[in-house]
């Protein structure tokens, strides 16, 4: 559950393993990926209030769209993913406060 920024040297070497805080949400409520599939539209930032069912943002997979909702009201305390990011079942792609 925890996120690690890791970077390797051009002949393969280890240079370093760091918990990286920025990664991954951790405070709130974690909503996450239903499905692996890439982030087509990303609808709230941090900061911003939503109501249960309002519409997180938009994945795509297997050419089909679907919509990630809030399951329940509150403040979007952290946005874990872009447009374009790949996703698998279980990410965490936002969190709720």
């Amino acid at each position: 559950g925890k996120a690690y920024a890791v970077e390797v040297s051009e002949g393969g070497e280890l240079e370093s393993v760091t918990p990286s805080a920025t990664t991954a949400p951790t405070a709130g409520l974690p909503v996450t990926a239903g499905l692996a599939g890439t982030i087509f539209r990303v609808e709230v930032k941090p900061g911003d209030t939503v109501q249960e069912g309002d519409v997180l943002l938009v994945l795509e997979a297997m050419k089909m769209e679907t919509e990630v909702v809030a399951p329940q009201a509150g403040q979007v305390g952290a946005v874990a993913v872009r447009e374009g990011d790949a996703v698998s079942v279980g990410d965490t792609l936002v969190s709720l406060n």
